[in-house]
């Protein structure tokens, strides 16, 4: 008899304090971030991701771009135009001279860059990134991170950048993305805090559907823009159906 007590009491306070931290979540209130970038248009932005092929052309010519970046050794900003092989020195440890036919110096294209709207992808987590990328920013001329996002797979930099550049748009890291898959399995998507102001993932993740109904509310519930990519044309009509603030659409 004492056993059944103890459990009926434990699962009476489960059920209360997963009532508490949900109504909890939902009676937080979030401010909408009055950034320029969510000015340029109110229909649907598609990014393009290049292709290594037409990179040099598509950052001349595309006003929206998801641009792949890295820091060399010298502190230069690239975007690599092939894949890196795990087994080749990092481009973190290169030269920007000695991967010039392998990349592209975002320096060079200073003009183009003012007049676009970019998501630049931090590719590579090393010491001082957040640091490196906002030098280069500053010598691009974009240092106020008007006409743009930033984002990685890795949380250091974007935590750290997050520090130094508080203005700047910042788009989700994979421990993000896992904590917001967490939150929702247990019911309790409400009271997941995240950093990021931009939800940008595929469609997909380990081929199970990431995005859902309460998913898509709740992030729109916290003024949060969902962009979902990078996509292949073939998924665009899909996506387009969760109404989302941007595509990343794969050239």
């Amino acid at each position: 008899m004492r056993i059944l007590l103890v459990s009926a009491g434990s699962l009476l306070f489960a059920f209360i304090s997963f009532w508490i931290v949900k109504l909890w979540g939902q009676s937080q209130i979030y401010n909408d971030y009055k950034h320029p970038m969510y000015a340029v248009t109110t229909e649907l932005i598609e990014f393009t991701k290049p292709s290594f092929k037409n990179l040099d052309q598509d950052i001349k010519t595309k006003k929206f771009l998801y641009l792949d970046v890295a820091v060399t050794q010298d502190q230069k900003l690239v975007v690599p135009k092939r894949l890196w092989d795990k087994k080749e020195k990092p481009i973190r440890y290169c030269n920007s001279e000695d991967i010039k036919n392998d990349s592209i110096l975002l320096q060079d294209y200073k003009t183009n860059l003012k007049n676009q709207f970019i998501i630049f992808n931090i590719i590579e987590n090393t010491q001082a990134v957040h640091e490196n990328f906002l030098f280069n920013m500053q010598q691009l001329g974009l240092e106020k991170g008007d006409n743009f996002i930033v984002v990685s797979p890795f949380e250091a930099p974007i935590k750290a950048l997050k520090d130094i550049a508080p203005s700047f748009l910042f788009g989700t890291t994979i421990p993000e993305i896992a904590k917001l898959i967490a939150m929702q399995s247990m019911y309790v998507i409400e009271a997941v805090n995240i950093r990021a102001d931009v939800i940008i993932h595929p469609l997909k993740i380990r081929n199970q559907k990431f995005y859902n109904e309460d998913l898509v509310k709740e992030m729109k519930r916290r003024n949060k823009r969902i962009i979902i990519g990078p996509i292949s044309s073939a998924e665009k009509e899909e996506a387009i159906k969760l109404k989302p603030y941007g595509l990343i659409i794969e050239d």
